[in-house]
């Protein structure tokens, strides 16, 4: 993470920054969390925003004028961003939420006519560029994204990373860098394209088989990649690949290039050219030095669509995975219930320990994500992370939410689990038994062929909905396989994206209730899209759970639940129970099997 320091240097980065504004006659500045691959999380080189603001969420934008600062995040950090934000000077804008500006209209009131915006090209999209462009031409605004002015007052400025790249073996991907660039070059052909433009650095790792460490929890790698009919490069630092990845590169024909030199490629493109790109994952700067006269095509890339749908061997070896990571979770859970009655567990040790059990399997290459260890009112805040200083001591009593996950090279793993720590309120009891029905109203879903995730999510919420409660977040999103925890393009969520729902595709189940200062309830699987029934009426799919753990069953209030969710909720542990108990002994066996009894 970026060196934050104390709350107290925000006001002095922030007039730093605003010193070299009035130098370069810029009237506002936008500092984004992006990279410059519209990565979600991003290298410690590119956490401005962080640095900025005080603000450590993996989502939000700061911008700053001479007269104010504002920061604008969604409903996971709401809670997050008022604590880290007090003090700063910088005012928080609940993205989405009623009477609240967008950064455009913001930006629209609070510059003047004819003023110039600033940022750096490198880290805004051409899509969201665009955007701000079209608002802003209201007031003749400008905009200006040809230097970074944090890289001026930033002193120590963490470097570009350049981490080992491995190869990430046959025997997981299951399919060969040929047979993929045969598959991309089947769509480029059918788009009329002659050229392909990558810059997200899932789809390079899942394209060339190789997998890196340069940001935290994603086995990613910096790099561009250019791939035509008849070539391909890569835009990497060399040095770094190790020999087995060169030689998997070699025997395909790929070429290499430095990371900055897509720089100069780009702009030497034929005039005959046709270059698809994704302007939502594509930087300004990057768009900037395609000519002119190159056709271009904007869309989503191929390989985005390619990868989301997993293949046999990667749904196979996932399984593993999963089994693995569900041996890791109960043998955790019967830790935590045999030591929450010390009075020595704390949030950070509790995460300490979740990491050990899973750090005992040799195939272990690290966490997929920050865990999220949040007891009582902290459970409450969507996104917390605790540390040495925040940390909440666990009571016997009230609940604890638990968000998870491993890397593996045959999978990647994101689960929560919320548990019973001792005595519940009646509150409590219900609003778990709400966020159950929830979760298995989306696991037992059926629907047809063509459906989007937008009508999922409906279905999930309903039994809060029915009750009068709701969730502000996202019910479920992609998983890569060994890559980043959240994936496109599919998303089970309120908004529209136009994307269905096909087999192959590995999606999470996640409704929750939080409550300000009293509790958080989340309960999460991975699930894998799968044919069901094909008849008359068309083709239908249902949801298979992948994860491995079993469900805390004793907050259950039982007479809230139907027939139905009771069967379904049995049936599930009778499924972890059969796939975990060969791999487990003793008093963690014993304790699984009592832990999964039918309810």
């Amino acid at each position: 993470m970026a060196n934050t320091t104390s709350r107290s240097e925000q006001p002095k980065r922030l007039n730093d920054l605003r010193s070299m504004m009035a130098q370069q006659g810029i009237d506002a500045w936008i500092v984004p969390s992006s990279d410059a691959h519209n990565s979600e999380y991003v290298a410690s080189h590119w956490e401005g925003r962080a640095w900025l603001s005080g603000f450590t969420g993996s989502a939000g934008t700061v911008v700053v004028t001479q007269e104010k600062a504002a920061l604008w995040t969604d409903g996971r950090y709401f809670l997050q961003a008022e604590e880290q934000l007090m003090g700063t000077g910088i005012e928080l804008m609940k993205d989405g939420q009623p009477d609240v500006p967008t950064m455009a209209e913001w930006l629209t009131c609070e510059v003047k006519e004819k003023g110039v915006v600033g940022f750096d090209g490198a880290v805004l999209n051409l899509n969201t560029v665009r955007a701000l462009e079209n608002k802003l031409a209201e007031k003749s605004i400008s905009l200006k994204g040809d230097q970074d002015l944090l890289d001026q007052i930033w002193n120590n400025r963490p470097s570009l990373p350049a981490e080992p790249v491995i190869n990430h073996d046959l025997f997981y991907a299951g399919k060969s860098i040929s047979d993929k660039l045969t598959d991309v070059r089947e769509v480029m052909t059918s788009k009329k394209v002659s050229d392909l433009l990558i810059t997200t650095l899932d789809d390079i790792a899942w394209l060339f088989n190789l997998r890196g460490s340069d940001i935290e929890c994603n086995p990613v790698f910096l790099a561009y990649a250019m791939v035509s009919q008849d070539a391909v490069t890569l835009f990497t630092d060399r040095s770094r690949i190790t020999s087995e990845a060169m030689q998997s590169l070699s025997d395909s024909k790929i070429s290499l290039e430095a990371y900055d030199d897509i720089f100069k490629h780009l702009p030497a493109l034929p005039e005959t050219t046709t270059l698809l790109i994704n302007p939502a994952s594509t930087s300004y700067k990057l768009a900037s030095v395609i000519p002119e006269s190159v056709k271009k095509i904007e869309d989503r890339l191929p390989t985005t669509n390619l990868k989301a749908i997993k293949n046999s061997t990667e749904i196979e070896r996932m399984k593993d995975c999963h089994r693995r990571d569900g041996v890791a979770m109960v043998r955790f859970m019967h830790w935590l219930e045999t030591n929450i009655p010390t009075g020595k567990l704390d949030e950070v040790n509790i995460d300490e320990q979740l990491v050990q059990f899973r750090a005992e399997a040799p195939e272990f290459k690290g966490v997929s994500f920050p865990a999220i260890v949040g007891y009582a009112g902290h459970g409450a805040i969507i996104h917390y992370r605790a540390d040495k200083d925040s940390a909440y001591n666990v009571k016997e009593k009230g609940l604890l939410l638990i968000d998870s996950g491993g890397q593996y090279p045959d999978g990647t793993t994101d689960i929560t689990r919320t548990f019973a720590c001792g005595e519940l309120t009646e509150e409590e009891k219900r609003d778990y038994t709400l966020v159950m029905k929830s979760h298995i109203a989306m696991a037992s879903a059926k629907f047809k062929a063509g459906t989007i995730g937008m009508q999922l999510d409906a279905i999930t919420r309903q039994p809060m909905w029915a009750e009068g409660m709701d969730y502000n977040h996202g019910t479920g999103h992609g998983v890569g396989f060994f890559l980043n925890v959240h994936e496109g393009p599919m998303s089970v969520s309120p908004k529209f994206i136009d994307v269905a729902l096909e087999p192959g595709m590995v999606i999470t189940n996640e409704p929750g209730i939080y409550r300000d200062n009293k509790h958080g309830v989340r309960l999460e699987n991975i699930m894998l899209v799968a044919e069901d029934m094909e008849n008359d009426f068309g083709k239908f799919y249902k949801l298979i759970p992948m994860t491995l753990a079993l469900f805390d069953t004793r907050p259950l209030l039982k007479d809230l639940m139907t027939n139905a969710e009771i069967k379904w909720l049995n049936g599930y542990h009778e499924m972890v129970r059969e796939e975990l108990s060969p791999e487990l002994k003793g008093h963690d066996l014993e304790w699984l099997k009592e832990a999964t009894k039918d309810l």
